[in-house]
């Protein structure tokens, strides 16, 4: 058991002392170079700049284990990938330069998880990837918490579809009354089909689901 402690890392279930699958991943997992390279195509060109960690490292080894000490992300016991709790961009995938990158974005990255991200990603032996990080914003004191409202609920609104170069994107859009809402609606809808996308607009922002996972427009 030390061994295979020493070999491969804690667990998941060492870490929090609960099991994860598949089903709990809410994030957008980024396990190949070719998906995290559409990513930051995508992003030269949009005004939304989210907050990341991006370091390499020598081996997927030292990647994966310094993505393990994130309190968000575990490994799932039926398949043995990465999942993240939390709605954001994760994941480690080997370069053709031959070395490992690992990375943790989103919008929703908290100034907290950022900081852990960076002294973990350091202590495995990391080296910052260009930049290597764009810090949160401050976020200002949230203001005095208004009478608790009537928990209201996920409602469908409408079908887009979209044909671009001879495929079909479709789009069911929902409505909801807050992000966690948001949340726990997508959480209990998986998608698994290609270019089939959900979406849930809230007053916090639009939260989506596709085959690859969770993430905030």
């Amino acid at each position: 058991m030390g061994l295979m402690k020493n070999l491969f890392g804690s667990s998941s279930n060492e870490k929090s002392g609960k099991t994860f699958r598949e089903k709990d991943n809410m994030g957008t997992r980024h396990d190949s170079e070719n998906i995290a390279s559409a990513y930051w195509m995508a992003r030269i060109t949009s005004p939304k700049k989210d907050p990341f960690v991006i370091y390499s490292f020598d081996t997927g080894q030292a990647a994966k284990e310094a993505l393990l000490e994130l309190p968000c992300i575990h490994e799932a016991s039926d398949t043995g990938n990465l999942i993240c709790t939390d709605v954001l961009i994760f994941g480690y995938y080997k370069t053709e330069a031959g070395t490992y990158e690992a990375i943790v974005c989103g919008d929703d990255l908290t100034h907290e998880l950022w900081a852990q991200a960076k002294q973990s990603f350091v202590k495995h032996g990391g080296k910052p990837r260009g930049d290597g990080e764009l810090e949160p914003k401050k976020k200002a004191a949230p203001a005095k918490k208004p009478a608790p409202k009537k928990k209201g609920k996920v409602v469908f609104v409408r079908e887009d579809r979209q044909s671009r170069m001879g495929v079909t994107f479709i789009y069911r859009v929902h409505k909801g009354p807050d992000a966690a809402t948001a949340k726990e609606f997508l959480e209990q809808n998986p998608v698994s089909k290609q270019f089939y996308y959900i979406v849930v607009e809230t007053p916090e922002g639009n939260y989506c689901r596709d085959i690859q996972g969770m993430y905030k427009e």
